[in-house]
């Protein structure tokens, strides 16, 4: 079975269901004429400060990291822009987007990471797609962890060699105006955790929920879309 951690897990999809809430009982409280919605809204930025953060601290690999941080300075810039009434141009900021693709290049040259579409025996897999297209092959007895981040670009993650670690693995996903495949063996079963926000999620894998193979993706997906398939 998939590990449930006891008790309230601050997620980002927690976090994001938490600001649904919010902001439904901030238009009802404006609709009683209790305060002004306008006022509070102006800071609605923070949110997308909040979710990086978040994303940062929870990330088990680098894209997640890259995806969390591009989040927390767009978060701050539109603060700055609408809260402080500085005078800041979000195009001008778009190149610090290379500049984390670049760290992010630099980390994995370092760390001596894998070729796209080579087979991996690693329990886990971290992935950034930006402005481009990745294929990564999973061939781990013992899969645990997986980070995919794809923005406006593409990932493809087959996982048809490997096994799920005892107690089942995890997949965070980020999309954002890209997509993800994941290809899983027949004898997985997946769960679909994923948060749509004007986007799609296909589920199209036949595992039994008995099976010992037990995979849970979780994560946002923005105007994009993911995949999620069996292949033998």
């Amino acid at each position: 079975m998939t590990p449930q951690p006891s008790g309230f897990r601050l997620t980002p999809q927690a976090l994001f269901g938490l600001l649904v809430l919010a902001f439904g009982l901030l238009l009802t409280a404006d609709n009683l004429r209790l305060l002004d919605a306008d006022e509070i809204l102006r800071y609605w930025p923070l949110g997308l400060v909040t979710v990086g953060l978040l994303k940062i601290l929870q990330a088990s690999g680098t894209s997640g990291r890259v995806a969390g941080g591009l989040l927390t300075v767009f978060g701050l810039l539109l603060t700055a822009e609408h809260v402080l009434y500085w005078n800041v141009d979000v195009e001008d900021w778009w190149p610090l987007a290379l500049v984390a693709l670049g760290v992010m290049i630099l980390t994995r040259t370092v760390g001596g990471g894998e070729a796209s579409g080579l087979p991996s025996a690693d329990g886990r897999v971290s992935d950034f797609a930006f402005w481009s297209g990745k294929v990564r092959r999973n061939a781990s007895p013992g899969f645990q962890r997986g980070d995919l981040t794809a923005i406006m670009g593409g990932v493809e993650l087959d996982l048809r060699g490997a096994s799920a670690a005892p107690g089942g693995a995890i997949i965070d996903v980020f999309v954002m105006w890209g997509g993800i495949e994941i290809w899983v063996p027949p004898d997985w079963a997946v769960s679909n955790e994923v948060m749509v926000l004007m986007g799609g999620v296909e589920d199209r894998s036949s595992g039994a929920q008995d099976t010992r193979n037990r995979l849970t993706i979780r994560g946002f997906c923005v105007m994009g879309g993911i995949e999620i398939g069996t292949k033998t």
